[in-house]
């Protein structure tokens, strides 16, 4: 079983301390040690006392960067197997208790009956109201001898980030958000509990033992400290609480339902372990007890560590108080909720892919995080599935969307997989266009938030801000690589170049860093969903096509654009000139198509597709709008307008029956606009230009290209 929750600590070292002062260890001789240690002696003491366990090889140790630990005697050496600790469940702490489920014994501690009803199904908060209990009566609690040795009040209320110096290290990263509304919650929590005890006269509630700080210490407690139920499921004395609990009168709450949605359960003597990614440990549900196992040997003076699971930096800072440096696990949370009415809130309800998070949430990963490193292409290598599905419907064309409601499927779910095959890659494209938008938004507040950037420079002051650093410096690695990769593929995508090509042009755009996990994601995923130029502007549509056809087009394409600047007085954009000729090639290329002129067999292969999605004669594709007035909201694009109006402008120029009057006819611009909406990608005017790629992506610094198949 693995564990929900750790201890609360500074920086985890996976090493010894370098310090010249050895670890203070549990020592009869020494009477300053022995004074260190009175507090976990005796929580030793009662553990054993009540059928526990702790290795006699074992031996508590304390140090000022790792605070009180478990490692191996001097001398002695522990194997893979052996059993370090184990809990008596009789001494565990959880809701079980605050409830009074036999043999869960609140020992005393019984909260109102009206009370409980309140809060039984409010797990997180019921649970701090009953430690805070035992907080307040002190050494009158059955739990005394485990409560002395966990961190205080003022502990506790020493890692809030609530001074300005230390919040200024946590702006432009999600986690000053996360903490202001953690704690909010749990002020609204005590509140209306502290609200339900003073109704129901409960003492401590009236007379100002339970404070918000107390509270707090104790949500700290649970939320750094806990197991999740889970380790309970296999004990018979779990078994006989929901046997009792069902055939007793008690309407307090449903205790199936309890530990079907878990809670929290403090583990005294073996939440004192701290954390090692990777560490082999087994947890052991036992008659009577909570084991911890290891699973691999250690040596003497050796520190003995539990393995918390995957754990990101961002949690460990807001629920435990310290992060990881280089933590494989690390990876950053993107909100995306679907706007009511939207087509992603429709696709939210279809059937769930088995790759969705059941939450729906979104992420993208270090590059060495084991998600990354199973993923089997390049596009999917640093995005969670929920995060390319949900950007890939909000950025779908019409054509795309009509594909997922008619299978009742995303075209991600459908496409993504055992073999990664799309049936074209525009979707892709343009999901991986913005996701270098955001990424890169992200990258340029980190960056300027940064107090280690600013005018002068700020060195982190205590280990809290130390620890906010690690954590936003990985954050912005993380986004950092995210953008090289998009840059990767989109430039991949826009040119003839080799891979090799385009990485020496990124090379002098990235750090050392992210440079060389972008060539360690290379490496490791040759597989890409995407091709070589198949995002194409302008010019390098008309540098596929035969010399006489280029310049004839380029000349009628010039024409147009010197009578759409006349009619709107030179108020165009290059944005505007963008769109337009994009549209004239589309409808100049299907109307030589149609007339039997024989073009390279990639445009014609793509032009026979386009025909088949967009029919020519549909009043939907091709239709032509009418001059106006229009009824609001069904107004026609304007610069689709200016250029209806530039053709009208320099049709009395057409020799009669020319080809120049066949390609631009009104219907088919208006085709070739319809398909340049539906088909086109907009990406940054920096990866078209193949240099200057470290600008920062910013509004109105982008291209638009055409999505055009390879075949």
């Amino acid at each position: 079983m693995e564990p929900d929750a750790t201890r609360l600590g500074g920086v985890v070292d996976e090493s010894r301390s370098n310090s010249s002062t050895p670890p203070l260890r549990m020592n009869e001789q020494t009477h300053a040690t022995t004074d260190i240690f009175d507090k976990h002696r005796r929580l030793v003491d009662w553990v054993l006392a009540n059928d526990g366990y702790f290795h006699p090889h074992a031996q508590i140790a304390f140090s000022g960067r790792k605070g009180f630990h478990a490692v191996v005697a001097d001398g002695q050496r522990l194997f893979s197997g052996a059993r370090i600790a184990s809990c008596p469940v009789p001494i565990t702490i959880s809701l079980l208790n605050a409830l009074d489920i036999d043999p869960f014994s609140s020992h005393g501690s019984a909260f109102p009956k009206s009370f409980l009803r309140n809060q039984v199904y409010k797990t997180e908060s019921l649970q701090a109201f009953f430690l805070m209990e035992q907080l307040v009566i002190g050494e009158d609690s059955w739990w005394a001898p485990y409560i002395a040795t966990l961190p205080t009040v003022q502990d506790i209320t020493d890692m809030q980030f609530e001074v300005e110096a230390d919040v200024v290290w946590l702006e432009g990263t999600n986690l000053k958000g996360g903490i202001s509304a953690q704690s909010a919650k749990w002020k609204e929590m005590y509140l209306q509990g502290m609200g339900q005890l003073k109704q129901a006269q409960w003492p401590n509630a009236l007379n100002g033992s339970y404070t918000w700080v107390k509270f707090r210490w104790a949500a700290s407690i649970f939320g750094s400290r806990s197991f999740t139920s889970q380790v309970l499921d296999d004990t018979p004395p779990a078994d006989l609480a929901r046997l009792r609990y069902r055939s007793s009168d008690d309407d307090s709450g449903d205790l199936v339902k309890l530990f079907s949605d878990r809670f929290g359960v403090l583990l005294p003597l073996l939440d004192l372990l701290n954390h090692k990614p990777g560490a082999k440990v087994e947890w052991q549900a036992r008659y009577s007890f909570v084991g911890l196992q290891i699973l691999e040997n250690y040596q003497s003076g050796q520190e003995l560590c539990n393995n918390y699971g995957p754990r990101d930096n961002e949690g460990l800072l807001l629920a435990y108080g310290f992060t990881i440096p280089n933590n494989p696990f690390d990876h950053l949370v993107i909100s995306i909720k679907p706007p009511p009415g939207s087509p992603l809130a429709t696709t939210r309800r279809w059937k769930q892919d088995l790759r969705s998070d059941l939450e729906r949430r979104c992420f993208i990963f270090d590059h060495r995080h084991p998600q990354s490193k199973t993923a089997t292409t390049l596009e999917t290598s640093l995005f969670s599935f929920d995060l390319l599905d949900s950007i890939s419907v909000l950025c779908a064309n019409e054509r795309e969307l009509q594909t997922m409601f008619s299978r009742q499927q995303t075209i991600m779910s459908y496409c993504l997989g055992p073999e990664s095959k799309f049936e074209d890659g525009r979707l892709i494209l343009a999901t991986l266009s913005q996701l270098l938008t955001e990424c890169s938004n992200r990258a340029a507040r980190l960056r300027a938030t940064d107090p280690a950037q600013s005018h002068p420079p700020v060195t982190p002051a205590n280990p809290k801000q130390r620890n906010a650093k690690v954590y936003r410096d990985s954050q912005l690695s993380i986004v950092e690589t995210a953008v090289a990769v998009c840059k990767y593929v989109l430039s991949f995508a826009t040119s003839e170049s080799t891979h090799e090509a385009v990485l020496d042009r990124l090379r002098p755009t990235l750090s050392t860093s992210v440079f060389d996990g972008l060539e360690q994601l290379l490496a490791r995923h040759s597989k890409q969903l995407t091709h070589q130029s198949e995002l194409l502007n302008p010019l390098a549509i008309m540098e596929m096509l035969p010399d006489d056809l280029s310049t004839s087009l380029q000349k009628c394409i010039s024409e147009l654009e010197t009578n759409m600047n006349i009619v709107n007085e030179g108020g165009l954009s290059a944005a505007n000139f963008e769109k337009s000729r994009i549209a004239i090639i589309l409808a100049v290329l299907y109307s030589d198509y149609t007339h039997g002129v024989k073009l390279p067999h990639r445009i014609t292969q793509w032009l026979k597709q386009l025909a088949d999605w967009y029919p020519h004669d549909s009043d939907s594709w091709a239709y032509v709008p009418t001059p106006g007035p229009w009824a609001p909201g069904e107004e026609p694009p304007a610069e689709l307008m200016m250029l209806l109006a530039a053709r009208a402008a320099l049709s009395p120029t057409f020799p009669a029956e020319s080809k120049v009057k066949r390609w631009l006819r009104p219907e088919r611009l208006c085709w070739g606009w319809n398909i340049m909406e539906e088909e086109t990608v907009r990406i940054p005017s920096s990866i078209l230009a193949h240099k200057g790629l470290s600008d920062d992506v910013v509004q109105g610094d982008s291209s638009i290209v055409l999505y055009w198949q390879r075949y």
